[in-house]
């Protein structure tokens, strides 16, 4: 099976190893291995083909390779219409090409001069064919007309109308009948000299878009609907050749037995209705007297609201992909070439058998050789290329639609040719290095920077041309650099490759925020995630639900608050230091920390093996006496940057306490008459949060502190106890402050018998 010449728009495209591409990369690698870890430079390279195609290209053609060269010049003959919709080349080789809006018929000489020979009624012409006596038939939309162009008087006149509104597609056999694909009804008329048009073929399709004849002369069409493509060999009688996997059969070429398909596939697909009926030709007359504006704007708007099927043309915005296949004799089907993003317009064939190929969205032209490779031979601003015409066995003619502008293309190939690269955004002012470039013939290249998106009059000049590589990049430092290469017909010039190397401007590290609290949870000790169905459990409120929150509120409202029923988490030394940080040019950053204590004017490094890679760090604070404290953050990229042009930045967190020391209790007594304990529960410098007393060793039990409230540092307690045995017992209470911190007293007391 024959590979596919992938003709890629995105970001993926052919990267050949060739000699020269091994090369270029393994000097970058030599530059770039030197200064890993002392200086960054970076590197913008060129040679894919998709990025060549990004910049402007004046006389050159990309090569499937990834290659620039010479290339033919285009002419530009004037702005006609909105559109150049079709073309023909005549006896004598006239060029004739259909406009619309208005819709007009032009001829292109040979002296290169373009003249109008004839002014329709309708609102596009669509179709172009010449027969063998020289007549030219122009057929139209959105009323079925054909007009004829006499040969001999240069006149023309409405030949014939046919009862369907759109006509996309006409070709003349060798006796010199005219076969018409129209739509909406997918049928094929034959007109004879007489100018009687008689249905030829009815086809399950909206709109038959081409049409071509065979080496033996049969009749081939090909549908917009299912990607069908038909042959007919007598009226009424069609056979479908092949289905294609995308949706519309637009272009037919045959050369000997070899039958070339254009196809596109629809970015959305409509679905189908079940059981729609396909408007009649005759309701379509109806439509047609209230088409008085532009095709493609009210024309479709009417259409879409009457629910009728859109113009295949007026459809492009909807196709995302084409692709050329070839039909040999025996039936086999190969493909040549895919688009990912453009969709086929229009095809022909050059004298050695090359493919041309006019696509929409990009207004690019390509041509096919084989299925191994493609060239792209223009690339117009009217991004769409609607129609090719071939004359003298060569591309002579472009038309263009979004603005109807015609181009007569130079039959020898260029002196000279020019490409002038895409912007490239550095992102911030930057040195420039060499300029590197691979290559044949006469090459020279050039550069201008400056610090605005689009180059104006801001920007430096174009540097003096760089004739050898590599070469030192004279254009001042800046944001922004573009790049021209000019090839010169001095010799066989090629351009395979462009490599800027440069160096940004050092940015600063900045540090976000800082944040410092206990060592996190660990993976057990994280709370469970509701499940969907416990979240919606939760957000509906039982009625005794409600009764809660409407208690916790007027609480709340009246300055009570709910007495502690846990107590606060077990301390640990270990504090938990985050931080965020960035830097704008993509420089690793190491981290150094930095302690505080309140009241003092030194920072304290905390004590590290290395500067930290990662942004966060859990420092043990057992050896830090207890009080209030902040930490710094020192964020550098030294490790991207030579000595001496390192740059850093630092941000201090919030005060944060340590307190790692228990609290006391103190003063355990025993009133035996009244069966009370009393006592102080003291912490330096936290808030007593919990007390607890056991009995004999036994459970753990709240109590509140003398005046009801956790406070204070000092708490006093006074605790009745429940009655005891007779005999000793052992009283513990303990007393946990608000950073978890626990202490413990003790005593013994006795009960009166």
């Amino acid at each position: 099976m024959k590979n596919v010449a992938t003709v890629k728009t995105g970001k993926d495209g052919f990267h050949l190893n060739h000699r020269w591409h091994v090369l270029t990369i393994l000097t970058a690698l030599m530059v770039l291995t030197r200064s890993a870890h002392a200086v960054k430079t970076e590197r913008w390279e060129i040679h894919a083909p998709q990025e060549f195609m990004q910049g402007k290209l004046n006389r050159l053609t990309v090569s499937s390779e990834g290659e620039l060269s010479l290339g033919y010049a285009a002419t530009k003959l004037d702005d006609f219409a909105k559109e150049i919709w079709c073309s023909t080349v005549g006896r004598g080789g006239a060029i004739y090409f259909g406009t619309g809006s208005p819709a007009d018929v032009f001829t292109v000489g040979k002296d290169g001069r373009a003249t109008n020979v004839f002014e329709t009624d309708s609102i596009a012409v669509t179709a172009l064919a010449s027969d063998s006596r020289g007549n030219v038939y122009a057929g139209t939309l959105a009323e079925g007309k054909i007009f004829k162009i006499s040969a001999d008087k240069k006149q023309g006149a409405e030949f014939c109308r046919l009862r369907a509104p759109y006509i996309w597609a006409l070709v003349v056999d060798k006796d010199d009948h005219l076969f018409a694909g129209t739509g909406p009804d997918g049928k094929i008329y034959r007109i004879g000299s007489d100018g009687k048009a008689e249905e030829w073929y009815a086809a399950d399709e909206s709109n038959i878009l081409s049409l071509a004849l065979d080496a033996d002369g049969t009749l081939l069409a090909g549908g917009s609907d299912r990607g069908l493509l038909y042959r007919v060999a007598e009226k009424g009688k069609g056979v479908v050749l092949h289905q294609f996997a995308e949706d519309e059969v637009k272009s037919l070429v045959v050369r000997g037995r070899d039958v070339y398909v254009g196809v596109n596939k629809q970015k959305i697909r409509r679905p189908a209705t079940p059981g729609a009926r396909r408007p009649s030709a005759a309701e379509f007359e109806q439509l047609t007297e209230r088409l008085t504006s532009q095709f493609g704007t009210r024309a479709v708007t009417e259409m879409a609201e009457s629910g009728r099927e859109t113009p295949p043309e007026a459809r492009i915005g909807n196709l995302l992909s084409g692709a050329l296949y070839v039909r040999a004799a025996d039936g086999r089907i190969d493909k040549w070439a895919a688009w990912d993003s453009e969709p086929i317009l229009n095809m022909t064939i050059d004298a050695e058998g090359g493919v041309l190929v006019a696509m929409g969205g990009t207004g690019r032209v390509y041509r096919v050789p084989d299925n191994q490779h493609w060239e792209m031979l223009f690339n117009f601003e009217e991004q769409q290329a609607l129609t090719l015409a071939v004359r003298d066995g060569r591309l002579a003619f472009v038309g263009t639609g979004n603005i109807g502008t015609g181009y007569l293309v130079d039959s020898q190939k260029a002196a000279e040719g020019e490409y002038t690269s895409e912007v490239r955004d550095c992102k911030f002012p930057t040195t420039w290095g060499n300029l590197f470039w691979v290559g044949s013939g006469a090459v020279a290249v050039s550069t201008r920077t400056g610090n605005t998106s689009r180059p104006d009059g801001t920007w430096s000049d174009w540097s003096a041309p760089l004739k050898e590589s590599p070469g030192k990049i004279a254009s001042p430092r800046a944001r922004f650099v573009q790049v021209r290469a000019q090839l010169s017909r001095q010799s066989d010039p090629r351009l395979q490759s462009v490599s800027v190397y440069y160096r940004m401007q050092n940015q600063k590290p900045e540090i976000a925020s800082v944040e410092v609290g206990e060592k996190p949870k660990t993976p057990s000790e994280k709370p469970k995630t509701p499940s969907a169905s416990e979240s919606k459990t939760e957000s509906v409120s039982t009625g005794s639900d409600l009764e809660s929150s409407i208690a916790s509120a007027l609480q709340q409202q009246s300055g009570e608050s709910k007495p502690e029923e846990l107590p606060p988490k077990l301390a640990s030394p270990v504090k938990r230091i985050s931080w965020q940080a960035s830097d704008k040019d993509g420089d690793k950053l190491v981290y150094r920390l930095y302690f505080q204590a309140e009241g003092d004017t030194v920072w304290v490094p905390v004590s590290l093996d290395k500067p930290l890679d990662r942004t966060e760090y859990s420092w043990n604070t057992e050896s830090i006496p207890d009080g209030w404290y902040r930490i710094k953050v020192v964020a550098s990229d030294e490790e991207s940057n030579p000595a001496g042009e390192s740059l850093t930045d630092e941000k201090v967190s919030d005060r944060f306490k340590v307190d790692n020391t228990r609290p006391d209790v103190q003063q355990l007594a025993y009133d035996a008459a009244k069966g009370t304990l009393t006592g102080v529960a003291k912490d330096k410098l936290s808030l007593i949060r919990f007390l607890e007393y056991s009995v004999d060793g036994g459970e753990w039990k709240p109590f509140a502190p003398k005046d009801g409230v956790f406070d204070d540092r000092v708490e006093a307690f006074e605790l009745k106890l429940p009655a005891l045995t007779a005999g000793e017992h052992y009283i513990a209470v303990r007393a946990t402050d608000e950073e978890g911190n626990v202490g413990v007293g003790k005593t013994t007391v006795k009960p009166l018998r």
